[in-house]
């Protein structure tokens, strides 16, 4: 089951698109539970209690709280970077405003059904990665570690450095091995010596990136263009009628 929940003030948009996310779940044999909520307010203090959704259509233009703050507060208040954000707005010009949210996507009013579709495909995808693991082997020691929880793997010499929010696993090993495990999986090789979780990057510059736990990893000249590309596809993808 996927939930959901639609933010938006306008009780028609609301209306309109828990009926679009109802058939394409009929569509596509994908449960559905949609809560709606009309303000920013409202749906932080539900999610401030601890209620949570697999992913958010969140309006950006609301009242008071609007979509952009509502969206950093799921970030960096809650900590949560798992809850796929699918903003929605009538105006293009937000896009680089919320790159430091890290949505899933952009998306202009009106909402176009075969695009909530495959946005929910890729969500989908997302969160049944979320379930997956990465196993490593120090000494007699196995390790299976959700790889949700990895910031990045660093290479230092023989062994590769596992970085999680609290600590550091160290097993022998090669870095392009660990980047063929993790393949398709929002992983990034942005330097020969770091593959980063894209989930954790909170600040892009073309010759560094910052993590979730403020520290900040060189772009190798050679992946400039490509980490560029990628983060920008991944992050900023607006799709237009």
């Amino acid at each position: 089951m996927l939930r959901i929940a639609i933010c938006d003030d306008e009780e028609i948009i609301c209306r309109q698109l828990e009926d679009m996310l109802v058939e394409i779940g009929n569509r596509i044999n994908q449960e559905i539970e949609t809560e709606v909520f009309y303000s920013g307010e409202e749906l932080f203090r539900v999610l401030f209690r601890g209620s949570r959704y697999d992913i958010i259509f969140l309006d950006i233009e609301l009242n008071q709280i609007n979509g952009v703050e509502v969206g950093r507060r799921i970030r960096d208040e809650l900590k949560d970077e798992f809850t796929q954000i699918v903003y929605i707005s009538c105006n293009e010009g937000y896009a680089m405003e919320l790159f430091d949210v890290r949505p899933l996507n952009f998306m202009i009013k009106p909402l176009n059904k075969e695009k909530i579709q495959a946005v929910l495909t890729k969500a989908a995808m997302l969160l049944d990665k979320e379930n997956k693991f990465f196993e490593c082997k120090s000494g007699n020691v196995t390790f299976s570690v959700p790889l949700r929880e990895i910031l990045y793997f660093e290479s230092c010499g023989r062994k590769v450095n596992m970085v999680l929010e609290n600590e550091i696993k160290t097993f022998y090993g090669k870095l392009s091995s660990v980047e063929r495990k993790v393949k398709n999986c929002d992983f990034i090789m942005i330097h020969k010596s770091y593959l980063i979780n894209f989930s954790y990057c909170i600040e892009y510059n073309y010759e560094y990136v910052k993590m979730s736990n403020q520290e900040v990893l060189t772009i190798s000249q050679n992946n400039r263009k490509a980490v560029r590309e990628r983060l920008l596809q991944r992050k900023l993808r607006v799709y237009h009628d």
